[in-house]
């Protein structure tokens, strides 16, 4: 196990600034997951990491040790990559002792004839296959030793790919998209063994992915990248719930966050033809942009008179149902909402979709507490609640009762 330290990482290709002066610390056992888009420096920060790459700027340190002029093989990191790369003429077996036959048997002991008679080297191999058995055993291929890759699923492959990085016992995993060859069932089920895989191990592992599922679902805490550098770090929950940047609350979430366009009146948010109940701390006049995760929204049928149905402290639209998407145990509801250009989702239980018909009207609404908000640049500012002085005087009234 180890802890990593990434200072002022910078890398170009050409003219194109794969990664601008990333700071990062990575705790010794943790899981840490770099996501973001394709494009976004992801990979090329961790082919620095195992040495495959070369930062122009800045240092990595391994275990308190800088390792930026030491080879890959030297950093004692194992890479686990999106293609396998296992070796098609070689078994199950032989490809999990790879990297341990490279590291404990001289060029001699590793002839093909004479190299199992030379001193030493059959002492060293019966240690080496009982490392691969018991790796084999804990990854779930003890009866799959014989076997050649064709004759594997995609997902027993990558669980070789993981047994060879682990059965030389490195200080860092690092894995590179490595669920992405699989099908949507392998991916769940190899997701759910890599977490279980981290918690036995208490190793330190680096996992790169697009894919904001596997990011959410595995990771102790979680790097968005977008244009080589890191817009926020944090658990799942944190980055889901308290974003800093409306690209990272636009790409963590499915279905994504609905933006609405809106406009700061006299401290007052106006969203299209409605005024919300929402002070914001940002000039009169500005545009501002609403966003609210789609089951933040509370969804009816018809437009209700709105001093009857909804409080004070709510956001209300009126829409226009434009599509179901039924997923069985929730239905995605797809509305029209004026003057906004892209349609917003509200999350609805499916009894209550029942009802909904196309074409027909909907109003949508939302606590205050719930919205989030961002200025004309992307940048999270301050919202907070609308309420009227006489609702203030009633919530002191009741404190005061209870001292």
């Amino acid at each position: 196990m180890a802890a990593l330290r990434l200072r002022r990482i910078s890398r170009s290709f050409g003219s194109t600034r794969v990664l601008d002066g990333v700071d990062l610390d990575i705790r010794d056992g943790e899981f840490l997951t770099l996501v973001g888009p394709s494009g976004c420096g992801k990979t090329t920060l961790l082919r620095i990491i195992a040495g495959l790459d070369h930062a122009e700027e800045g240092q990595v340190e391994i275990d308190g040790a800088l390792v930026d002029d030491l080879p890959p093989k030297q950093r004692d990191v194992a890479m686990v990559f999106q293609s396998y790369a296992l070796y098609p003429y070689m078994t199950v077996a032989q490809n999990l002792a790879l990297p341990l036959v490279m590291r404990q048997l001289s060029r001699l002991q590793r002839l093909p004839l004479i190299g199992p008679w030379w001193p030493g080297a059959r002492a060293r191999r019966r240690e080496i296959d009982i490392a691969v058995e018991q790796v084999a055993e804990s990854v779930g291929l003890g009866q799959m030793l014989h076997r050649r890759p064709a004759q594997l699923s995609g997902g027993q492959r990558q669980r070789v790919a993981l047994g060879r990085a682990m059965v030389r016992r490195p200080k860092v995993f690092l894995m590179d998209e490595p669920l992405s060859n699989l099908d949507a069932k392998l991916r769940v089920d190899t997701r759910a063994e890599i977490a279980d895989l981290h918690r036995r191990l208490g190793a330190t592992f680096v996992y790169v992915t697009h894919d904001q599922v596997e990011a959410m679902t595995m990771s102790d805490r979680v790097a968005l990248m977008m244009g080589g550098r890191i817009l926020q770090l944090g658990t799942p929950q944190e980055i889901y719930d308290d974003p800093l940047d409306l690209r990272v609350a636009e790409f963590i979430g499915t279905p994504k966050i609905n933006v609405l366009a809106a406009e700061v009146r006299e401290r007052r948010v106006h969203v299209g033809g409605a005024v919300w109940p929402l002070r914001v701390a940002a000039e009169v006049g500005s545009k501002i942009d609403i966003a609210v995760r789609p089951e933040a929204w509370r969804l009816h049928a018809g437009t209700a008179a709105l001093s009857a149905t909804y409080g004070r402290h709510d956001g209300v639209v009126s829409a226009s149902v434009r599509h179901l998407e039924s997923l069985g145990s929730e239905t995605l509801v797809h509305v029209t909402v004026p003057h906004q250009a892209e349609p917003m989702i509200a999350r609805v239980e499916p009894s209550r979709a029942r009802a909904l018909r196309l074409t027909e009207p909907v109003t949508l609404a939302v606590d205050a507490a719930l919205v989030l908000a961002f200025d004309a640049a992307g940048r999270r500012i301050g919202l907070e609640p609308d309420i009227p002085s006489e609702v203030k005087k009633r919530a002191g009234d009741g404190l005061a009762g209870h001292v």
